[in-house]
């Protein structure tokens, strides 16, 4: 049976086509230059480009143990900035940007006198357009993010290669903008600078895989991928890594059910998915993977939270791919919510390049505050870093973004975003629940007062100096002071007694022994939550 009714969009709808003015069948050349082909004709890949990618590469590489998955509404670039407070090795994915969107906005942007390029026109003293509505989507806060990816979606090769064509001259625009800022103090600076672009090949909305023809809907067309891949490469002049994440395969050729999944064959399963990452490397552009160990379901209406829980994760089939693949970097995602999780399968298989989290950091980023130590052997690096050693240099640090973002945009309008990337600091401490209402009060004021009296903003104490009030006001001096290494010893005894608990259940305390250890675990699970309420009740007093 093919793909269901249900899936709105077909195969043939998705596949758009090709422009051959954007899509080369060279390989990628490491040499001193390349040819790429672009719709002025044939442009040449200067080796500073070649060097450029070089670097990006090796970071990538080097910092791909752990990344932040993409996740709609959560990895903006404050989410992502409070991430890189608490890790300087994070491999730092954005939400998912559709390409048209940017492709509209740079349209609308082109200076009158140019047809191509945002370059045109300018120079050390000012840019020949407003660059803040194409910053929306692709910048990255006032400073830059280090070790981080930015996801493209989209299904037209024309739409994917000036999307990365845009990356590729904001690179550009920041340099020319460290001339600007000793001649016009009033330019803020352009962060742009994505270590590489990725390819949303796993979504599996209905709204990106069904009506939007992209998204994990790309996986039944492995050749129409490695042509996106390609106008991405060429877009960005060769001077970005590209990467693709996807799932290990799709619900294609049958109608999906527990019981029909759990009967088809792992080998044909590993099989297509082999193919697909075969024929998307097989031009040498892509060589890195993120891989979601399960398929996607597009031929029923699933939202992404059925696909996250319904189809079960396999692990094995990824292992796999990292162990055949060794030329390949992969990594696995889906289902580890934990840095004892994200190490455990780090051993598990060596082969693997790395773990991709998105809920656990969305959760409780903290609990991830010890992986550059766990994860990385490099000591002189990590003993040079400055990251903040609590919570409260968090606070105090994320409190600096929080108010160059108000003095560049809205507070009324986004407020709400800054507060939000910073609410779950705090997770599972005593009082973490008022903080975050705390913090949502304070999202709320500007529009509140802008309502009574806009003149009221302007006595209102910067966004930094509410944020820090709200945490010390409900947290104890213990929770706001407590090292990395500290929280890190306290979640993996809640772990331990949280296995316990399972064991017990499991077990149902069958025999005197376990009984005995069971009454034991329950008193010290008592007293542990005595003392909790103590400490609770001593700061509310």
């Amino acid at each position: 049976m093919g793909i269901s009714s249900a899936f709105s969009c077909t195969l043939s709808r998705c596949r758009r086509p090709v422009s051959t003015a954007y899509i080369s069948n060279k390989k990628l050349c490491m040499s001193s230059t390349s040819t790429t082909s672009s719709s002025s004709g044939t442009n040449t890949i200067s080796s500073d480009n070649n060097e450029l990618y070089q670097e990006r590469s090796d970071i990538l590489r080097a910092n791909s143990k752990l990344s932040l998955a993409p996740m709609m509404e959560y990895t903006d670039r404050h989410f992502r900035h409070l991430v890189r407070l608490v890790s300087d090795r994070t491999l730092l994915y954005t939400e998912m940007v559709a390409a048209n969107a940017i492709a509209h906005e740079r349209e609308a942007a082109l200076p009158p006198s140019s047809s191509s390029s945002l370059l045109d026109g300018a120079s050390a003293e000012e840019l020949s357009f407003d660059p803040s509505y194409l910053l929306r989507f692709l910048g990255q806060g006032h400073n830059a993010e280090g070790a981080s990816v930015l996801q493209l979606g989209g299904s037209d090769p024309d739409q994917l290669f000036l999307a990365s064509k845009t990356v590729y001259e904001f690179n550009q625009l920041a340099q020319i903008h460290q001339q600007q800022s000793s001649s016009n103090n009033n330019n803020a600076p352009i962060f742009c600078d994505y270590t590489a672009l990725n390819l949303n090949c796993g979504c599996p909305s209905p709204k990106v895989a069904g009506k939007g023809c992209f998204g994990a809907a790309l996986m039944q067309d492995a050749t129409l991928v490695q042509q996106l891949t390609s106008s991405m490469y060429h877009g960005s002049q060769g001077s970005i890594p590209i990467t693709v994440k996807c799932r290990i395969g799709t619900d294609e050729g049958y109608q999906f059910t527990r019981d029909q999944y759990n009967a088809r064959s792992d080998e044909e399963e590993y099989q297509s998915l082999k193919q697909f990452i075969e024929t998307v490397a097989s031009e040498g552009i892509v060589t890195d993977f993120q891989v979601h160990a399960r398929i996607a379901v597009l031929g029923k209406n699933y939202s992404p939270a059925d696909n996250r829980k319904v189809p079960p994760l396999r692990y094995y089939q990824v292992r796999r791919l990292a162990e055949e693949f060794p030329e390949l970097n992969v990594s696995l995602n889906g289902g580890v919510e934990t840095l004892s999780g994200v190490k455990g399968e780090l051993d598990e298989c060596p082969k693997l390049d790395g773990i991709m989290v998105g809920r656990g950091w969305m959760s409780n980023p903290w609990a991830f505050a010890m992986s550059d130590e766990l994860l990385y052997s490099d000591g002189q690096q990590l003993a040079d870093s400055t990251r903040p050693k609590n919570r409260m240099e968090v606070l105090q640090a994320y409190g600096q973004h929080a108010d160059y973002e108000e003095e560049r945009w809205d507070p009324v309008k986004i407020r709400r975003f800054i507060t939000k990337a910073a609410s779950q600091l705090f997770s599972g401490e005593p009082n973490a629940k008022r903080y975050r209402i705390a913090l949502d009060e304070i999202a709320g004021l500007p529009k509140k007062l802008m309502k009574e009296d806009p003149k009221l903003m302007e006595s209102q104490p910067p966004l930094s100096e509410l944020i820090l009030d709200a945490a010390t006001k409900h947290l104890s001096e213990e929770v706001l002071y407590r090292t990395p290494k500290e929280s890190y010893e306290k979640i993996l005894y809640d772990e331990e007694q949280a296995e316990k608990r399972l064991l017990f259940v499991a077990t149902g305390g069958n025999d005197a022994k376990q009984a005995e250890e069971k009454q034991s675990f329950i008193q010290e699970w008592q007293q542990t939550r005595k003392e909790d309420e103590m400490k609770e009740s001593e700061l509310n007093s």
